[in-house]
């Protein structure tokens, strides 16, 4: 009996079980730790998602385009939060997302949750800020991902419940400046001919829809760029461009949407735009001038508007500086002289100079020869809409209400022109001896030849968008 008392035979046993007690807790904690971190970072991946997906969308929304995604933000972004497995859970979200991978039901006690915002962001990479303006409109996305489940080991520890929650905002960003844009709808909406080389400070040339090249184009200078949104034709030729090029980009802004739909569109008339004149001593008009016309504003008077106007060989037509409105009107200049002697410089010497043309109905324009100098205002007292506008044209899609612009190199046209619903043929059209800003927007745009296009100085001006995730 004294030797049994005095054994130690099955101490270290003893010992061993009660040390690997905590151990064991410690390990089991660990494991069930580690099932968070896997579920943080499966949160994380369908956050990132979610949220560049929904700035994706957005990006079209900012663009002001014609061709958006039915869907909305919110959607787009629960959509591939739900490719992730991620679905709002309470209350149960029962969208049939495509491809959706929630499962019908979530084991007991675990929940999920998906919340997608429309905001502004500013700041630096990963630590600016994002804030949500009440009609919720911004230029950033934000998704908020969770789960909440249980908690079992980690109980011992005070913690009844886990949520596990992530984070991620993506921005809509607007790095480049576009001189020509083609809105489309339609196939090839920006068509580059194979004799093209632009000139001017360089910048770039996008189409909404694809791009077409009749052959592989030349640029003189830097700065030059070429965009799609979704692609190029034909494919042989699409990577042979010598300038940064990226056929699949979001949709570019369109600064100047909101003219579709401004109350004095509804303008009409067929009032005769020139007056005749003699001819000025100083500034004198060209050798070889036979006629002398001027012109004045008819805008801002509630109604009225200007009918046709044609300028030819022999004839000198000077524009007062203000905005003209016409309607049904056919605008050709086919030769002769045609400027605004108070405002053939841009930006103009004097804000508020400049020549601003609004077409409405079924007008077209054509300008295929003669010398044209015109430059718009900086600030439009008929409408700030209109600042930095040289031409509004709201004629409907026409083949008839064409636009054609091809002077020559005796084209100098300072400021945007819009043409948005019509068809714009574009060959070798401006010069820089008059303005630093040539800028085209169109529904859909050919060019060939050589052309002076530029950003420098412009007012309103389309913009590229990349969307990258910020936060």
């Amino acid at each position: 009996m004294r030797g049994l008392l005095h054994t130690r035979r099955g101490s270290a046993a003893f010992a061993t079980v009660i040390a690997l007690v905590p151990l064991i807790g410690v390990v089991s904690l660990g494991v069930e730790a580690g099932s968070w971190y896997a579920t943080r970072k499966n949160a994380q991946n369908a956050a990132d998602a979610a949220a560049y997906s929904g700035a994706l969308r957005l990006a079209c929304t900012i663009a002001g385009a014609t061709n958006c995604d039915p869907q909305s933000v919110d959607y787009r972004g629960k959509e591939f939060a739900a490719q992730n497995a991620f679905c709002n859970s309470n209350p149960k979200d029962t969208t049939p997302y495509p491809d959706s991978r929630c499962v019908a039901s979530l084991p007991s006690k675990i929940s999920r949750a998906v919340q997608i915002d429309i905001g502004d962001y500013s700041g630096d990479y990963n630590a600016g800020t994002f804030t949500t303006p009440p009609k919720g409109t911004g230029n950033a996305v934000r998704a908020i991902i969770s789960q909440q489940q249980p908690a079992y080991l980690a109980a011992v520890l005070g913690f009844k419940t886990v949520n596990i929650p992530a984070q991620a905002i993506a921005l809509v960003q607007n790095p480049t400046k576009l001189c020509a844009l083609a809105l489309g709808p339609g196939s090839g909406a920006l068509k580059l001919g194979g004799n093209l080389s632009n000139n001017g400070t360089g910048c770039g040339m996008m189409s909404d829809t694809t791009v077409q090249f009749a052959s592989t184009p030349t640029f003189t200078g830097s700065g030059w760029a070429v965009y799609g949104q979704t692609g190029c034709t034909p494919v042989s030729t699409c990577g042979n461009i010598a300038v940064t090029h990226n056929y699949f980009m979001p949709n570019a802004t369109n600064p100047l949407s909101k003219l579709n739909s401004e109350s004095f569109n509804s303008r009409t008339g067929s009032s005769d735009p020139k007056t005749k004149v003699t001819c000025p001593t100083s500034p004198a008009p060209p050798a070889g001038t036979k006629t002398c016309y001027t012109t004045s504003p008819n805008a801002p008077p509630a109604t009225g508007a200007y009918g046709n106007l044609t300028v030819t060989t022999g004839d000198w037509l000077n524009f007062a500086p203000g905005t003209y409105v016409f309607y049904n009107a056919t605008i050709k200049i086919n030769g002769g002289t045609v400027n605004c002697t108070a405002c053939t410089k841009w930006p103009p010497a004097g804000t508020g100079l400049g020549v601003t043309l609004v077409l409405l109905g079924d007008s077209s324009l054509s300008i295929s020869g003669g010398t044209v100098a015109l430059s718009a205002p900086v600030t439009n007292t008929f409408s700030p809409d209109l600042n930095g506008v040289l031409i509004d044209d709201q004629a409907p899609t026409k083949s008839s209400n064409a636009v054609t612009i091809n002077g020559g190199g005796a084209v100098a046209l300072g400021g945007a022109v819009y043409f948005p619903f019509v068809d714009v043929t574009w060959n070798g059209g401006t010069q820089s001896s008059n303005t630093t800003c040539s800028e085209v927007i169109a529904k859909t745009l050919t060019m060939s030849g050589g052309g002076f296009l530029s950003t420098e100085g412009c007012g309103p001006v389309a913009y590229t968008q990349v969307v990258g995730l910020v936060q």
